[in-house]
């Protein structure tokens, strides 16, 4: 009877390795997306702005 535990017992062990790999890849994923988007809007922030200062240099002359 003690036997048919470990079967439960593995089951229930690779599964949680399995799931908390895929909540550290969410985890990892999402995190380099965000990062990602974050340099994006700097990026087009700074773009932006020099865009900005070249229109109104060529007003001011």
């Amino acid at each position: 009877m003690e036997g048919h535990n470990y079967g439960w017992i593995e089951i229930v062990f690779f599964y949680g390795i399995a799931l908390g790999f895929a909540g550290w890849q969410y985890w990892s994923v999402s995190k380099s997306l965000e990062e990602d988007r974050a340099k994006r809007r700097q990026r087009e922030a700074e773009e932006a702005a020099a865009k900005e200062a070249d229109s109104s240099s060529d007003t001011a002359d």
